[in-house]
């Protein structure tokens, strides 16, 4: 059953009604995008299956994501296994039979895809290289980061070469791969420019983590956007300490852990600001484009 809205706006829809207790509405409305978007169906019914672990009903949770395996659908395993709203699920034969089916079920077919690139008016101040998240589609994802242009910076934006979804979303899931990818696409791109890693949720994390310890030496600095939990870096004290900028949303399940995580980079020294987005879960602002330009004014001030 559609609803007529996009599927962000949908999403966006049912994180106000979460935030406001009125959980029986949420899970109604996530309920009729089931079936409803066919080109994204394996996001779609991922999400249904977390707003409805979100509202206590796991059992039907688990009946949506057996549906979508037996009608062809599949997810990376970590899509299912490390997702802090499907974390009730955790520990169930029934679940773990469904990552099981599922990472069983991907296509591990390498995608060669050259970066998609935005360049500024004028000469370059800088070079911005944003990672995106585990279930991405590379040009959306890359529009969303080329305001950049507009503060002087070339905006170069790699694709993983590894699918995630069978709706076609990319991911980075060999980590090693990954950083090789990222290190000799910024040695080639910054031609003595200074390189800030930018990223989104799972693209975050690299960013943070790779700058942090200078596996991707050009990059001087970090723009974080809702990056999550799992596996984020140790503050240590580095030889240096890059600039950044992170952002959590209010009702972000991984808000703790970022809120943490920028703790950590004010007590070491670091240069780092932090948002909170009123009004936001693990997802992009509308006015991220305003948001973005004053990251970038922080981490490489004029």
């Amino acid at each position: 059953m559609t609803t007529g809205m996009f599927l962000g706006q949908l999403k966006d829809s049912v994180v106000d009604l979460l935030a406001e207790g009125r959980h029986a509405e949420a899970r109604e409305l996530a309920l009729r995008a089931h079936g409803g978007y066919p080109k994204q169906r394996a996001l779609t019914e991922a999400w249904v299956a977390e707003t409805l672990c979100r509202t206590g009903d796991d059992d039907t949770a688990i009946a949506v994501l057996g549906k979508a395996l037996d009608e062809g659908l599949w997810w990376w395993e970590e899509i299912l296994s490390i997702n802090p709203p499907l974390r009730p699920l955790q520990g169930r034969a029934d679940f773990a039979e469904i990552v099981r089916r599922s990472e069983q079920r991907r296509d591990r077919t390498l995608q060669d895809v050259p970066p998609v690139v935005y360049e500024p008016e004028g000469p370059p101040r800088g070079v911005l290289v944003p990672l995106h998240a585990r279930t991405d589609r590379h040009r959306g994802f890359a529009r969303r980061w080329s305001a950049a242009c507009d503060a002087g910076f070339l905006v170069v934006v790699p694709q993983s070469r590894e699918l995630t979804t069978s709706d076609g979303d990319v991911g980075w899931i060999d980590e090693d791969l990954a950083r090789s990818q990222v290190a000799q696409l910024c040695a080639s791109v910054a031609d003595g420019l200074p390189v800030v890693l930018a990223g989104y949720s799972q693209g975050a994390r690299f960013a943070l983590e790779w700058t942090m310890s200078d596996a991707v030496p050009e990059a001087t600095g970090f723009v974080a956007l809702c990056p999550p939990e799992d596996r984020m870096p140790v503050v240590s004290d580095p030889p240096r300490r890059p600039r950044g900028y992170v952002f959590t949303g209010e009702h972000d399940d991984d808000r703790p852990a970022a809120e943490r995580f920028s703790a950590e980079l004010a007590r070491h020294g670091f240069d780092a600001g932090l948002e909170v987005m009123a009004e936001t879960g693990h997802t992009y602002p509308k006015d991220f484009a305003e948001r973005l330009l004053r990251a970038l004014a922080h981490v490489l001030p004029h």
